[in-house]
C-alpha cells in the first residue's frame, strides 16, 4: 500500500530534479504539505490540531480535510470475485482488469472441499502463490470467505465464530492479512452470526442484495456504514444462469448503476462468479464482463479491495491533523504535520488523503521533506489547490522551503 502514498494531485505535482529516495517514510513523508494551509504573517511556532473532516463538512481552521475517497475520485468501488485465483485462466481475467487500471479481490475458502479436492492446500498452493506473488504486488486482493462454505445464518454462534475465527487465522498462516469478509451464499443477515464475524476479528462483512436501493454503501456526506458486518454487494450473474432479474444481468443494466453511485459519491461493490465460465455457478458473459471494466475505467472510481477501503473509511472516521508551523519575516520557515487516528499502525496503514491549500509564496517552489533530521525527499507543487496521502500513524514530518 505505501507505494501509492507518493500521490500529489495529477497535474499538480512536479518532482524536483533529485534522485529518488528509496524509504518507506519518504513515501509518507509528502503530507508535510498539510501544514502550507495555516501561514499567517508572524513570528511565532503555532500548534494546531483538528479533526480530518470530509470535504462535505465545513472547513477546519487550516482549510486541511481528508477527501472522501482516496485519491479524492468520486466514488468508490471494489470488485470482488467469488473464485479462486488460477495462473494460465482462459479468459485472462486478471490481465485484462490490470491492463485498464483496475483491481480485483478473490474470495478465500481456506478449508471448504470442491468435488472432493481442497480448494487451496495452503501457501504453496499454486493458486495462492500465484495471488500472492504476481497479482497482490500489483494491487489485486483477497477477503475471507469461511473456513467451510456453509450458510453461517444456520449455525450457532459459537460454530460462526469457530468458521469465522479459523477462516481468519488460516489466511495469516498463509501471509495475508484479513480484513475484508463476505459472507457464502449471502447468510449474513443474522444480528448472531454478523456479531460472530465482528469477534473473530475481520473489519466488514458483504452481502448480496437484489434490492437496488441498497446497492450504495455511504451515500451523500455519510462517512461511516450503519453497520460495519452488513455492507450490501451488486449479484452479477448472467440472466441464463437461473434468471435472476434482481441481478445485474449485463453491462447495459450495469451503466446506470455505475453512474447513480458517482452522482451519489458511493462505494460500489460487484460481486462476480464464474466469469466466462458458463459451466459454473452464477456465470457472467466474458464479453459484457469486459465492457464492465471499460465502464468503469472510464469513470470516476477509486478502485480498491474491500479492505483497502474497509481500512480508509475507518481511519478517516478517527482522523486528526496536527500541524506546527514556524514563520520568520519572509514566511514559513517550517512547518511539522502529524495525521493521527488512535488506531493500531501495523495494521491501519492505509493512506488517507489530504486536501489543501498551500501558501502563494511556495507555489512552484521546490521544499524538503525531513523526518528525525533524515531527508526523504523533494517536491514542487505548481497550484494553489493540492493533495497528497498519508497515513494517520502519528508520525511528524517537516517541511522546509527551498529558494
Amino acid at each position: 500500500m505505501l507505494n501509492a502514498i507518493f500521490y500529489a494531485g495529477q497535474a499538480m505535482k512536479t518532482r524536483a530534479q533529485f534522485p529518488p529516495l528509496r524509504l518507506g517514510p519518504a513515501i509518507i513523508a509528502t503530507a508535510l504539505l498539510l501544514g502550507l494551509l495555516a501561514l499567517t504573517t508572524g513570528c511565532q511556532s503555532r500548534g494546531t490540531a483538528v479533526p480530518a473532516t470530509n470535504p462535505a463538512t465545513p472547513p477546519n481552521p487550516l482549510n486541511a480535510s481528508v477527501a472522501k475517497w482516496f485519491d479524492n475520485h468520486a466514488a468508490a468501488i471494489s470488485i470482488t470475485n467469488d473464485d479462486w485465483p488460477t495462473p494460465g485462466r482462459e479468459p485472462d481475467i486478471d490481465s485484462y482488469v490490470l491492463e485498464h487500471g483496475l483491481v480485483m479481490g478473490y474470495e478465500m475458502v481456506t478449508g471448504n472441499t470442491f468435488y472432493g479436492d481442497p480448494i487451496f492446500s495452503g501457501p504453496e498452493d499454486e493458486r495462492i502463490a500465484y495471488l500472492m506473488s504476481e497479482l497482490v504486488p500489483r494491487g489485486f486482493s483477497y477477503f475471507g470467505h469461511g473456513h467451510s462454505h456453509v450458510d453461517h445464518d444456520e449455525l450457532s454462534y459459537e460454530e460462526a465464530l469457530e468458521s469465522f475465527r479459523t477462516n481468519y487465522e488460516t489466511m495469516q498462516d498463509w501471509g495475508m492479512t484479513p480484513v475484508a469478509y463476505a459472507y457464502p451464499r449471502s447468510a449474513g443477515y443474522e444480528a448472531e452470526t454478523q456479531r460472530a464475524l465482528e469477534a473473530s476479528g475481520f473489519l466488514s462483512g458483504r452481502l448480496v442484495t437484489g434490492n437496488s436501493a441498497e446497492f450504495y454503501n455511504l451515500p451523500g456526506d455519510q462517512l461511516a456504514p450503519d453497520n460495519w458486518f452488513a455492507l450490501m454487494s451488486v449479484n452479477m450473474q448472467s440472466i441464463e444462469f437461473e434468471g435472476c432479474y434482481d441481478c445485474i444481468n449485463d453491462n447495459h443494466e450495469l451503466t446506470p448503476v455505475l453512474d447513480k453511485a458517482l452522482a451519489q459519491r458511493a462505494w460500489l461493490i460487484l460481486t462476480y462468479h464464474a466469469i466466462g465460465q458458463p459451466e459454473w455457478y452464477g456465470w457472467y458473459h466474458w464479453d459484457e464482463f469486459q465492457k464492465d471494466v471499460q465502464s468503469i475505467a472510464a469513470r470516476d472510481f477509486w478502485s480498491a479491495s474491500m479492505n483497502d477501503i474497509t481500512l480508509y473509511v475507518r481511519e478517516r472516521e478517527r482522523a486528526v491533523i496536527t500541524v506546527d508551523v514556524v514563520e520568520g519575516g519572509s514566511g514559513a520557515e517550517s512547518i511539522a504535520i502529524t495525521l493521527s487516528d488512535g488506531l493500531d499502525n501495523a495494521r491501519f496503514n492505509q493512506p488517507l488523503t489530504i486536501l489543501f491549500d498551500q501558501p502563494a509564496d511556495w507555489i512552484g517552489r521546490p521544499f524538503a521533506v525531513f523526518q528525525d533530521g533524515e531527508l526523504l525527499d523533494k517536491f514542487v507543487f505548481d497550484t494553489k489547490s493540492a493533495m497528497i496521502a498519508l497515513p494517520p500513524d502519528e508520525r511528524a514530518y517537516v517541511l522546509r522551503p527551498g529558494p
